[in-house]
């Protein structure tokens, strides 16, 4: 009997130490949450500091709650000293199992002092996937992209490549399209060209972008060049700046809808 007294003292103390350790888990991201709104007039907060220290104050509350519940039950404390006596072969499977799980850790600590990218930045991975960064934890990096589903990146992968950041120091971008056109008139088409990229609305004026060395060429609003001359077309590039990132691909489909339609009421084939 009393062995049944002394197994449910056990069990619920675990629950309770669980349920504890949620409740400050949860405590702890409120008053975060709670400094940071009230500070906002006050100080600048960085998002991506701000989300990463949550998750780490989660994980340190419920790391020390697994520390209590294996002291609390004499039966864990007993198999914990053992294992941890029993350094040899068994220390070698923790340590390459938990090296990619430390490894993360470091990563994302990285991530949050030298700001490679930051949450709401745009960025593109080696793979050709981009979106937005969306969340850093203790493990991995979250980011969001066009069709709205989650990129889950461990943090230690996405600090081994380069990753392209659109957002860090500018956040313009310089649209390229390339059109196969057949036509005689090639300067009425790349007239045209220049005049459909203007009207639209995130069109960004690049050439009153400052140029640091006069040597330098200076940058053209609209740039349209001949890249390509055969026997049967012409193709042409159009160069475009767009205000933002996250604009550029929508910007550049309706510029391609346009040049169509203005093409084939002006009798130019594409």
């Amino acid at each position: 009997m009393n062995g049944f007294f002394l197994d449910f003292f056990h069990s619920v103390s675990i629950i309770v130490i669980l349920i504890v350790a949620l409740a400050f888990s949860q405590l702890a991201r409120k008053a975060l949450n709670r400094y940071a709104r009230v500070s906002a007039n006050n100080i600048r907060i960085n998002p991506t500091t701000f989300s990463f220290l949550k998750n780490a104050i989660s994980f340190v509350i419920f790391a020390v709650a697994i520390i209590l519940v294996v002291h609390l039950i004499p039966g864990l404390e007993k198999l914990a000293t053992t294992l941890w006596a029993s350094a040899g072969i068994l220390s070698v499977v923790i340590g390459l199992a938990t090296q990619q799980t430390f490894g993360n850790i470091v990563s994302g600590i990285f991530i949050v002092i030298y700001k490679p990218f930051r949450i709401g930045d745009a960025i593109q991975l080696p793979n050709g996937q981009h979106g937005i960064v969306e969340d850093i934890t203790l493990q991995y990096t979250v980011i969001n992209n066009a069709e709205n589903r989650h990129i889950i990146v461990p943090n230690s992968v996405i600090t081994r490549d380069y990753v392209i950041n659109s957002t860090i120091i500018d956040d313009k971008v310089c649209n390229q399209i390339d059109i196969k056109i057949i036509t005689k008139d090639i300067d009425r088409a790349m007239s045209l060209l220049k005049e459909i990229a203007v009207s639209h609305p995130d069109f960004y004026n690049a050439s009153i972008i400052e140029v640091p060395n006069e040597t330098l060429p200076k940058i053209t609003p609209v740039l349209v060049q001949v890249i390509d001359l055969s026997d049967s077309w012409i193709t042409l590039r159009l160069s475009v700046w767009c205000k933002s990132s996250t604009k550029a691909f929508a910007m550049k489909s309706d510029l391609l809808l346009a040049i169509k339609k203005r093409f084939d009421s002006e009798g130019i084939k594409i």
